[in-house]
């Protein structure tokens, strides 16, 4: 059986309404981070198919395997690289779960089902979801661990490399190496290649194995470069999207401040009609007086960064932020002013990033830990 009719198979399995299971079934529910980017999509996906192979293996025939997409649906359409992946390999966007589709809070408390939440992309709850702590069986992430949150007796797979799929695409490889065809490789090839900006940032020994092992057992032939371009121009084509659509496509938040990161330079969707007006409102409804944009311009063959901080006026926290950002060795960002944009409640610092291999993953620690300083408060 192909990647594709296994996929599709665990996918109408896992859209059985919850009301018609049996009493006494175990919900086992693999979730990527809210910001539903590539890397975590495939992810759910991907390691979802590994536990309902498991449970199909072992006879658990009281097992159901729902992989959930951590945005309501009608944010999908705003992920347009994960829609452009999905489709190119066969996977039917009709058979996703959203997280606007399942209350897992009501799974949880249902006395009848044992709840098993598997978190993967991410390893920190956000406030609305602290309940489902208690519920976490399985982590697999590939960023560090932050020390506020405690996770005795559960299952850790959590190492520093380029992509989550990489680790992922390792436990295929280790338990089902008969189903990787070329349509399971080049799905988890796509988000290694992003994560690692096509192998040239944060790829490490583990990424370059093995995507080698999924190039070699899917026997892709395409090459890796077409292949990141193509995920590249989905990533980047905002056609059709509004400004505030664009702004909340790749969008972290630590301690309730947002980090809304682009595929354009900020300088450039500053000069977009209202982009201006849209920051402000983007913050206002979010009740927060500091915006973090980080944005990532592509010519040809060459990366440029930089980075704004918008603020309410006499923000001291804005201060503080800029101070750390242009102040910090490890890693050293390499920041040159290049303008400020004084409106009557607000200002916007824009900055270009000299070093161009500091990327979010390295400043929202920098975001955070100024945070905690200012009196944020954190963890569970």
């Amino acid at each position: 059986m192909g990647m594709q009719e296994a996929m599709e198979e665990f996918l109408h399995a896992s859209k059985i309404p919850l009301s018609q299971l049996p009493p006494y079934q175990t919900i086992r529910v693999v979730m990527g981070n809210p910001t539903c980017d590539l890397d975590s999509a495939v992810c759910a996906l991907v390691q979802g198919l590994l536990e309902y192979l498991d449970a199909k293996k072992n006879g658990f025939a009281n097992v159901t395997v729902i992989p959930v997409m951590n945005i309501p649906e009608r944010e999908l359409r705003i992920k347009t690289e994960v829609i452009y992946s999905l489709k190119s390999h066969g996977i039917p966007l009709n058979l996703l779960t959203f997280r606007d589709q399942i209350d897992l809070q009501n799974v949880q408390s249902d006395a009848n089902r044992r709840f098993e939440l598997i978190l993967v992309d991410h390893h920190t709850l956000e406030e609305e979801d602290l309940a489902l702590k208690s519920s976490v069986v399985t982590i697999i992430d590939h960023r560090p661990l932050n020390p506020a949150w405690e996770w005795p007796n559960i299952l850790l797979n959590v190492e520093i490399i380029g992509s989550c799929a990489t680790l992922v695409a390792r436990n295929v490889l280790q338990k089902y190496p008969d189903i990787v065809d070329e349509q399971l490789a080049s799905l988890l090839r796509g988000p290694i290649l992003i994560d690692t900006y096509n192998m040239l940032e944060r790829a490490t020994a583990t990424d370059v194995d093995v995507l080698n092992a999924l190039e070699q057992l899917g026997k892709l032939t395409s090459d890796r470069t077409e292949t990141f371009n193509k995920i590249m121009h989905a990533k980047t084509d905002f056609t059709g999207l509004t400004l505030e659509e664009i702004m909340i496509k790749d969008l972290k938040v630590t301690l309730g401040i947002p980090l809304v990161g682009f595929s354009i330079l900020v300088e450039n969707f500053l000069m977009l009609e209202n982009a201006e007006e849209v920051i402000e409102k983007f913050a206002n409804e979010r009740n927060c007086n500091v915006v973090v944009l980080i944005g990532q311009g592509m010519t040809k063959e060459r990366v440029s960064r930089d980075i704004a901080i918008f603020s309410t006026l006499c923000n001291q926290f804005a201060n503080e932020i800029i101070r750390a950002l242009a102040e910090s060795t490890r890693p050293s960002l390499d920041l040159e002013f290049i303008k400020e944009i004084r409106k009557e409640k607000y200002i916007i610092y824009l900055y270009r990033q000299g070093n161009l291999k500091v990327t979010r993953k390295q400043i929202l620690p920098i975001v955070h830990r100024t945070a905690l300083l200012h009196g944020f408060k954190t963890g569970p």
